[in-house]
């Protein structure tokens, strides 16, 4: 199949003898086209109705000379800057995906190359199996946020059942649903909202530990934990992505700080470093080890519906970078809080490995 490059939708002005392309993270690059054939050219490729053959040819049409090794090199410099996708790769989908999609794909163009299309990462992600921990406010809006991307295959596993002050903040959920699994409630609404697109496994089921963990996520292309118990729960997600093969992303609120992180097995530092290394430091720190708790704070939901969809975004976006590999993850080995009683203050806190880390070492050695 013969590619026809096109120019993304992006801004293009001309100042003087130059002409400035205002793209990804509003970067501008800057070309030189002093008679005005580079602007021939980009207007050509916005058009994107020629391959790169036919090009030179329009380009004689328009007063300019160019070789065929001269618009090659030019299309491969313009596609290595990111300015360039595949025209008409969206009319591989059907018409409804098309339709339906096309914010979706809009966005995955902002990533796309001629060697990789937007419908590419669609794919990708309409081929995604993801175990989600949790039906919650987190875990609701996390789903709602995948079955919107057309994600393969859910596999939801909660315990608890709608309750009247869920409704505050867990918006798949309606009155009608008080008192229903909350997994039962959640597949409903996908399958009302989406039909045929996700399917969405509901588990009625408490996580225990690993071994749980294992046989939910077996196959399962990404672990989400939108669950705060047991205690030792990211622990355990940890292990189990490590296991099972797969990333994992966590978020959660503690008082008044959304977090979220992740880990890539074998790529990534895991959680189970951080830990060793908190207890690195607090060895090495005078005074730390002699800490007791006086009054273990209670859990308190503070989750207000802004929150709860603020931090499913963030938790979501980071499984999309796994899922789709549209660009590295961020929180991969990198703890991000954003403080929500200090002016929304960021930070992102990376940790390193721990030599001691025996699953880290496992994946190493292998």
């Amino acid at each position: 199949m013969r590619v026809r490059p096109q120019l993304k939708s992006i801004a293009v002005v001309r100042r003087s003898a130059e002409v400035i392309l205002v793209g990804q993270a509003l970067e501008a690059t800057y070309l030189d086209d002093p008679d005005g054939s580079t602007t021939a050219l980009l207007r050509l490729l916005a058009q994107g109705s020629h391959t790169v053959a036919e090009l030179p040819a329009a380009m004689r049409a328009h007063g300019y000379q160019v070789t065929d090794a001269e618009m090659t090199d030019a299309v491969h410099a313009l596609d290595e800057i990111g300015v360039l996708l595949r025209a008409g790769a969206d009319d591989t989908l059907d018409p409804d995906t098309r339709r339906r999609h096309g914010s979706n794909l809009r966005f995955y163009d902002v990533f796309a190359g001629l060697d990789r299309a937007g419908v590419d990462f669609h794919r990708a992600m309409a081929a995604a199996d993801v175990l989600l921990l949790g039906a919650g406010g987190l875990g609701s809006g996390v789903l709602q946020s995948l079955v919107g991307l057309g994600v393969g295959r859910v596999r939801l596993v909660d315990f608890d059942t709608v309750e009247e002050g869920n409704l505050a903040r867990q918006f798949a959920y309606r009155r009608s649903d008080v008192g229903r699994p909350k997994v039962d409630a959640a597949r409903d609404w996908a399958a009302g909202y989406s039909p045929g697109t996700t399917r969405v496994d509901a588990v009625h089921e408490r996580v225990t530990g690993v071994d749980s963990l294992r046989r939910l996520g077996a196959g399962a292309s990404l672990i989400v934990c939108a669950i705060d118990s047991p205690d030792d729960v990211h622990l355990l997600v940890n292990e189990a992505a490590f296991d099972l093969g797969v990333p994992a992303v966590v978020g959660g609120l503690q008082y008044s700080t959304m977090f979220y992180w992740s880990v890539g097995p074998g790529v990534s530092s895991c959680r189970l470093c951080l830990e060793l290394n908190r207890g690195d430091e607090e060895q090495d720190t005078p005074g730390m080890a002699d800490r007791s708790v006086v009054l273990a704070a209670g859990r308190v939901n503070r989750a207000t519906g802004p929150i709860a969809q603020l931090l499913a975004g963030f938790v979501t976006l980071e499984a999309g970078r796994y899922l789709t590999r549209t660009d590295p993850p961020v929180a991969a080995g990198v703890y991000h809080t954003i403080e929500l009683a200090d002016g929304m203050s960021a930070t992102r806190s990376p940790w390193p490995r721990n030599p001691r880390c025996p699953l880290c070492a496992r994946t190493t050695a292998a």
